[in-house]
């Protein structure tokens, strides 16, 4: 049987090349790497000099593009890549604290000595002006990598692109004049393997959103993150339990001090059927589960995931994900993983 990373790499060779100079650390969708062009070569490394047939480079990394001169010596142009998988993910405070270390009270909290390690061959691009890293300390985005890489294979480079916001509600996201929509737009605008819009809706459920503009809201951004990628796979994991908040003495301070001595208190019955029909709305599209987040219970808030709660979730992604990219595999090689 072939390792994964070998199918995955027949199911999207098609793509077309990119010809952007490759920032550091970054990594490309499979077949998406940039176009060899007369005079350039690629160095992985080892150090070995190669020139890809028709402009096209197999999944690895590190690589180096080289631009040889006149005199015969060779420039490096732009920073090292790879080429594997990419996946985007947007949705408000629990997809953007994936890429976060703090603040623990919207669930973003820093990887531990417990947990594993980033796979070798792996970035993330938490916002465009900071750049592609390796350096993945964010808890939710570590997770989600190793485990990734566990269920696809460790040589297969693996990145991961923010374009959530919090506090976003589907209209903001939708819309490009919009700090939120605006991000989107402009990371969906690059190549990726697939797509995750992970637990969005707390703020659509707070405004009031009626469920019927909120999926024609949805549905534009589900059109924009497939612009850029026509072919990818888009999954939606749906807006997980909302519970009252956890107080003591009517503080939420208090009983972050307290724990053992405060109570949770109701969720208000409107906003529960609120929330219901803002899942119905999202179940209506027929996407690929983005993971079965209905077991994980909020944090004192009511809302946001505590630490374990953000492990499970990276887990339940990555294994949705993973099956996702197989599936694709499948479609576009006629052969299965």
């Amino acid at each position: 049987m072939l390792r994964p990373c070998v199918l995955l790499a027949l199911a999207w060779f098609a793509a077309s090349a990119a010809a952007a100079e490759p920032a550091p650390n970054q990594v490309y969708p499979l077949g998406e790497g940039p176009r060899l062009s007369p005079g350039l070569s690629v160095e992985n490394e080892a150090g070995e000099v190669t020139a890809a047939p028709e402009g096209s480079l197999p999944p690895g990394g590190w690589y180096r593009l080289l631009r040889r001169e006149a005199d015969g010596a060779t420039t490096p142009v732009g920073g090292r890549f790879a080429i594997g998988l990419v996946v985007i993910v947007t949705g408000q405070s629990q997809a953007s604290s994936l890429f976060a270390t703090a603040p623990a009270a919207a669930g973003a909290f820093p990887a531990g000595p417990d947990d594993p390690p980033a796979p070798p061959l792996a970035a993330m691009l938490p916002d465009e002006a900071a750049g592609w890293t390796t350096a993945i300390a964010p808890l939710g985005a570590r997770i989600l990598l190793a485990e990734l890489a566990r269920h696809l294979g460790p040589g297969l480079p693996l990145g991961l692109v923010n374009a959530a916001w919090g506090d976003s509600s589907a209209a903001m996201l939708a819309d490009p004049a919009t700090r939120p929509g605006a991000r989107l737009q402009r990371v969906a605008a690059m190549p990726a393997s697939a797509a995750l819009i992970l637990a969005h809706g707390t703020t659509d459920v707070l405004i009031g959103t009626p469920p019927e503009a909120y999926a024609e809201r949805l549905a534009a951004v589900i059109g924009t993150l497939r612009a850029g990628s026509p072919g990818m796979p888009v999954l939606l994991a749906p807006l997980p339990p909302l519970l009252g908040r956890t107080t003591l003495l009517g503080s939420g301070r208090l009983a972050m001090l307290l724990p053992g001595l405060a109570r949770r208190q109701p969720l208000d019955p409107a906003l529960a059927r609120q929330a219901e029909a803002i899942r119905a709305a999202q179940a209506g599209f027929g996407l690929p589960s983005g993971g079965a987040m209905a077991a994980i219970i909020p944090g004192l808030d009511g809302i946001h995931w505590t630490e374990a709660g953000v492990r499970q979730a990276a887990r339940e992604a990555a294994a949705a994900l993973a099956a996702a990219l197989r599936s694709a595999a499948c479609t576009q090689a006629a052969r299965c993983l």
